[in-house]
């Protein structure tokens, strides 16, 4: 039987799938990998395929009451745990984990399998991944634990040698593109998500390209406006300033619209090299030769890198913007 509604990952969707026909499924898994790139998915995929009550060679049914709890997100035997918010410092309680293995003590109420997700594991505290521990090692039967991380480093050691590792990658940027196009999205506005994404389709779908679009639009007119560095700071004050609320400064939102700055400067660089077909941004790519724009891409690639590790936003920022203007840049 065949695992559907997996973009990408073909040789994770293979390794799986080979386990499922050969009814060695393994009681636990570790699915690593980049977040946004299908890890969640392939697992409640993976539990259509196993819980069909009709299945076909080219997957599950999907119209048997549990492939139709599971596509509704009521299904019994399908429990998720996951940190409460997506700050760094939140955490996967003991208690969640606790009730989740509760359940395992108990036959699937639904027959087949039951399976329990959980996602960022690298979110579980000491406390709540030594609850796992005897779990992971003998589950009972009828139970299938998933847990998904972006590097297994960040488990301690003793959880990921309890499960089988299934590696997932970064999707193509035309892999996303063509299912944001899909989705509805026009071609212009998947293209440029697809060019943002890093690889993750679930990135691409949260973008805001209008916002975007508006901070490159100030940052390429800050360049070309020229000024004093008291002026880039007042311009830098205001842009992190846009980023700020009440949790403190969104780093992460600061980065992002530094990464359609890179693009735009990506784009002068393979416009410069005569292929211009490969730009993302819709409209003329800027005025640089080679040289010029990949040491301005690099550059935006620093500053992101400072302001993600901590470094003040707006002094970032400055430095930045004195370090392009020694380029003229056209927008």
């Amino acid at each position: 039987m065949r695992i559907k509604g997996i973009i990408g990952q073909r040789r994770a969707v293979a390794q799986l799938e080979d386990e499922l026909n050969a009814e060695r499924l393994a009681h636990a898994y570790m699915f690593v990998g980049p977040r946004g790139v299908g890890r969640a998915t392939a697992a409640q995929a993976l539990l259509a395929a196993a819980n069909c009550q009709a299945p076909a060679p080219d997957g599950p049914c999907g119209s048997c009451g549990p492939c139709h709890r599971l596509a509704a997100g009521t299904h019994e035997d399908f429990l998720v745990l996951a940190p409460p918010s997506e700050a760094r410092s939140s955490q996967i309680k003991v208690e969640a984990v606790r009730e989740a293995i509760r359940a395992t003590g108990f036959a699937p109420f639904a027959g087949g399998s039951r399976m329990i997700l959980i996602k960022q594991a690298e979110h579980l505290n000491p406390a709540s991944a030594n609850a796992l521990l005897k779990t992971l090692e003998e589950p009972p039967p009828g139970n299938i634990l998933v847990l998904t991380v972006g590097d297994a480093k960040e488990l301690l050691p003793t959880l990921v040698s309890r499960c089988r590792k299934v590696n997932f990658l970064p999707l193509g940027a035309e892999e996303i593109a063509a299912e944001l196009i899909r989705r509805g999205e026009s071609e212009a506005h998947a293209r440029l998500k697809a060019g943002l994404a890093g690889g993750s389709l679930g990135r691409a779908l949260d973008l805001d390209t209008a916002a975007l679009q508006t901070d490159l639009q100030r940052l390429v007119h800050q360049l070309g406006a020229g000024g004093q560095a008291l002026e880039d700071w007042g311009f830098a004050e205001e842009l992190v300033g846009a980023h700020r609320g009440t949790g403190g400064i969104d780093r992460e939102g600061i980065s992002q619209a530094l990464d359609l700055l890179a693009l735009y400067f990506r784009d002068a660089a393979v416009a410069a090299a005569g292929r211009g077909k490969l730009a993302w941004l819709p409209g003329p790519p800027a005025a640089l030769d080679i040289e010029n724009a990949c040491r301005a891409f690099a550059r935006v690639r620093r500053a992101q890198g400072q302001i993600l590790g901590n470094a003040a936003p707006e002094l970032a920022l400055v430095v930045l913007l004195a370090g392009l203007k020694e380029a003229p840049i056209h927008a």
